[in-house]
């Protein structure tokens, strides 16, 4: 077992007293309980989203406890959890738990959920509307049931089998990653119960096993000792644990329970090798593992666990900046790079140093050497002074900034706290206590202890390599002894010193000569509208949704459609321009450890109907996010070296992942749909030498060269006298010819035809893949938008109960809607779905046959409740966000529509015959095109 040492004189010192060994202290902002039977229960008042709460029960149970006989029951016991229980059957009397959620708007899918994994099942009813007690109730008896009152009837299982194989093909299909890694780990894992523990599990056992041996599963893991009741939102604490004991103390437990162990992983001297080929894998991408013994629970209440988790944080980010350094080359030595401590692979008793790379088909060897030697480099040199005070200062702004809005957090995030302390036993402390915490290990934490902690972390003991590389003829992988040979080679090469260029951390030198605000009125939704003296409209609201944050968009009109065809290449690969360059005098990696103490994101581009600048910060940083406006305005950095490497890095992946199935059948889409437009066709390895760096800048440039074209929306908790002296020296400052411009109509609409393609294509997992694109005439108003979104959410619903529960025929419909304002408004609705090519005879009827039905009869009423309900309670989580209200001002400055005014009333007053008429549009136009990939086997 690695044991961390500390060889600060002042970290022994504290050993010696035992001040590390002493528990962190709780949080009291939770209510934390355990039941006679064992139960644990998590409470916590917040009232950020108000009427509202998020009730969860997680289970210390995963498929790692099944049986060889119940591989994948796990899983499959978490979808019968919606299937009927004591309280929730499925009748008239007794609806569904689907059924009841959603008629409260509680979606299926969105806030009614469930995952299973290796350790762990949590299900959950988030969003809640928690002012009728009964919904409360009825919400603790949905936990209640799921605990132990399963019906797990025999016809519900069969129709889940259907359901669950779906899920499996679905999962499976163009994701070489799950296949290679159910390969990988009986060799990773020889000898232990992770050889093969995916939660999936084996189609054979869920097609076929009997009915007790899934009950046998529930009946000895489902139980309090391992189940944590969570309760978050707005409720009364001392309330909801009267509820909550009246309600699960009854649970019983059962008499010689059968004892949940963690299963250990064996430590290995000699390297292990997982090099494995799969004909759909992209890339060759290789993991290097170097394991250790993870911390105990019992342990993980120490301030020492804490101080541990500390320095790894600050390891992580260092060894993160080393590797984008040594991207920095050219060509780039990988295809990516990142590395990270924690968990090893599926195991939770084993942690580990992971670093993970894409190598180069053309130079294995030299990507191998390459990022190997980085992480060597640091083994043999340790880090700088400098590197570690960025990294400190970095975990330093994300502590003060979880501090700073430690009262605007969603419910979401004291669940995700409580999950964590019940599942992994780590300890639930106050964001005040974090904040002293890490000032203390900031002032104590020297470079010695972290360079001797870096230096225990890369051991050549328990190494282990994996690789997944692309089947092909043409793919010359490295046998097994050659890849050992090529990481034990670079570990054993000697490295010089990393030597850091010093950085003038002023982002702008000079200022520029200041502008000035001339005018100032009131403008719709409580915003201010300022006219600067170059022509650029800000409008700004003052808003407390989160206390520490500022939300910008800074746009004009145009985009890439007043480009001609031939330079669409070219404006596809601006972004790459931003990412690459840089702005000032700073590349984009440099530029990355300036703002390492800075709270700020920011994103610079051009789309295809505006150009844009949008970003965040926090209150501190809003100087440095208008410095970097400005900078991205008028001094975007050309670097060829940066720009050229990204060309050769993405020539060589698009090389690798142009034969997947999942790229050919987008390919296909494109093409059909949009009609071989070069504007919609994704970009092809063979395309990259044609691309202009001079022209991209220059398209850049012309793009921002314009400032009385763009408008400025700003929202978060600032005043207006704090931003206007920024908007004077940043904005009003950047120059302006009084050019007015607007985008013209150049992306291509679906084509307007009723077409059918199908074709097929060499697949690993039989597959049929379908998208249907349905376009029709429409007005872009606030309620036909509202409208087309209700169509599709009670058509969802349909096929949730039809094609998915009834017929099994597929894991889920993805239905996208959207209305396109232009010279022909109109709407389109996307439906896709994958199914066994078997099925698909029976699948396609149900999908067409839903939409008729609606445009028959109209939507069912039921269903049509439920969405109102839905969309009611989500426009109030929505409505305290600086993000809605960005995307309601930008709405309205930019197509004249206000979804904001009455949008209650709209909901409420949609009608049936509303729904309805969106479907006859729908079908009446007979505009409808179908793509459909099918697997064929190989001859």
């Amino acid at each position: 077992m690695i044991k961390r040492r500390f060889f600060n004189a002042f970290v022994l010192l504290l050993l010696v007293t035992g001040a590390l060994a002493q528990n962190v202290t709780t949080d009291n902002s939770f209510r934390i309980g355990r039941l006679k039977n064992g139960m644990t229960y998590y409470i916590r008042h917040n009232n950020k989203e108000k009427g509202i709460a998020d009730f969860y029960i997680a289970q210390r149970v995963g498929s790692i406890l099944e049986n060889p006989d119940q591989r994948g029951l796990a899983h499959f016991l978490e979808h019968m959890a919606f299937n009927g229980s004591k309280n929730f059957k499925n009748t008239d009397a007794s609806p569904s738990i689907v059924h009841w959620c959603e008629a409260h708007g509680i979606k299926f899918g969105t806030n009614l959920n469930a995952y299973t994994s290796i350790d762990e099942t949590v299900y959950n009813v988030s969003a809640v509307p928690v002012k009728n007690p009964a919904v409360v109730d009825s919400t603790l008896l949905i936990l209640h049931d799921w605990s132990h009152y399963l019906d797990l009837d025999d016809k519900e299982i069969d129709k889940e089998r259907g359901v669950i194989h779906e899920e499996w093909r679905t999962r499976r299909a163009g994701m070489a990653s799950q296949r290679l890694m159910e390969q990988a780990l009986p060799i990773i894992y020889k000898g232990t119960k992770y050889e093969d523990c995916m939660p999936i599990g084996t189609m054979e056992i869920v097609d076929h096993f009997p009915y007790k041996v899934l009950r046998d599963y529930y009946h000895k893991w489902y139980r309090p000792d391992l189940q944590a009741i969570i309760v978050v939102g707005d409720v009364d604490v001392d309330q909801m644990e009267k509820k909550i004991q009246a309600v699960f103390s009854s649970i019983p437990m059962p008499a010689n329970a059968a004892k949940r162990d963690y299963y250990p992983v064996n430590d290995n001297d000699k390297m292990i090798v997982a090099s494995l080929k799969d004909s759909e894998q992209p890339i060759m991408l290789v993991t290097l593992y170097m394991k250790r013994d993870a911390t105990p629970d019992a342990e993980k209440s120490t301030i020492r666990y804490q101080r541990d988790g500390y320095v790894d944080d600050l390891i992580s980010y260092m060894v993160g900046e080393r590797l984008d350094e040594m991207q920095d080359r050219n060509p780039k030595p990988c295809l990516s790079a990142s590395a990270r401590i924690g968990q090893f692979l599926v195991s939770r008793t084993k942690d580990a140093f992971t670093l993970s790379f894409g190598v180069r088909q053309e130079n294995i060897k030299g990507s191998f050497d390459a990022a190997i030697g980085t992480i060597e480099q640091i083994r043999q040199h340790g880090f700088t002074p400098s590197e570690l005070e960025r990294a400190k200062a970095f975990r330093r702004k994300v502590i003060d900034r979880q501090f700073n809005e430690r009262n605007d957090r969603r419910n979401s995030y004291y669940v995700r706290r409580a999950q964590h302390n019940f599942l992994d036993a780590e300890p639930i402390t106050s964001e005040a206590y974090n904040k002293q915490l890490d000032e203390q290990f900031s002032r104590e934490v020297t470079l010695k202890e972290v360079n001797a902690a870096m230096r225990e972390a890369i051991t050549d003991r328990n190494q282990v390599l994996v690789v997944y590389a692309p089947d092909k003829p043409e793919v010359k992988i490295p046998s097994d002894a050659e890849l050992e040979k090529m990481v034990l080679d670079a570990q054993k090469k000697t490295y010089p010193a990393y030597v850091e260029k010093r950085l003038d951390e002023n982002l702008i030198p000079v200022l520029p000569k200041k502008g000035r605000v001339v005018s100032e009125k009131p403008a719709l939704h409580g915003m201010t509208e300022l006219t600067l003296s170059n022509g650029v409209k800000v409008y700004f609201k003052k808003t407390d949704y989160q206390k520490d944050a500022v939300v910008m968009n800074f746009f004009g009109e145009g985009g890439s459609s007043l480009y001609p065809d031939k330079d669409v290449l070219n404006t596809k690969f601006i972004s790459t321009a931003v990412k690459e360059g840089g702005v000032g005098r700073f590349s984009s990696t440099e530029l990355n450890k300036v703002l390492s103490d800075k709270t700020v994101r920011i994103n610079a581009g051009v789309g295809i109907e505006t150009q844009s600048i949008s970003g965040s910060s926090s209150l501190k940083d809003v100087r440095t996010l208008f410095e970097l406006t400005y900078l991205y305005f008028t001094h975007l950095r050309r670097d060829d070296q940066a720009f050229n490497a990204e060309l050769n890095r993405m020539r060589s992946f698009l090389t690798n992942r142009e034969a997947s199935p999942n790229v050919s059948y987008n390919d296909s889409i494109a093409s059909i749909v949009y009609g071989n437009s070069p504007r919609v066709q994704p970009v092809k390895a063979s395309s990259i030498d044609k691309v202009n760096y001079d022209r991209v800048l220059q398209i850049y440039k012309e793009r921002f060269s314009n400032a009385s074209n763009f408008k400025m929306i700003i929202m978060g908790n600032i005043e207006l006298s704090q931003l206007q002296p920024l908007l004077e020296q940043y904005i009003a400052s950047l120059p302006a010819t009084g050019k007015k411009e607007s985008f013209v109509k150049s992306y291509p609409d679906v084509r307007n035809c009723n077409e059918t393609h199908r074709f097929e294509k060499l697949m690993k997992t039989p597959l049929a893949r379908v998208s249907i694109f349905y376009t029709w005439d429409e007005p872009y108003t606030a309620k036909a938008d509202l409208a087309l979104d209700v169509f599709k959410r009670v058509l969802s619903i349909a096929y949730t109960d039809s094609v998915r529960e009834e017929k099994g025929g597929v894991y889920g419909v993805k239905l996208q809607e959207s209305l396109e304002q232009s010279s022909n408004p109109h709407a389109l609705l996307k439906i896709a779905f994958d199914t066994d090519p078997d099925k698909y005879d029976v699948v396609m009827p149900i999908i067409t046959g839903q939409i008729e039905h609606i445009a028959r009869k109209g939507p069912e009423a039921v269903s049509l409740q439920k969405v109102k309900e839905y969309l009611l309670k989500q426009y109030d989580q929505a409505a305290i966000t600086n993000d809605y209200w960005l995307f309601v001002a930008y709405n309205q400055l930019r197509h004249g529509i206000d979804f904001d005014k009455d949008y209650k009333s709209l909901v409420r007053n949609i009608t049936s015959s509303d729904v309805q008429q969106v479907a006859r549009n729908l079908l009446n136009s007979k505009r409808r095109i179908e793509v459909t990939m099918v697997s064929c086997k190989d001859k």
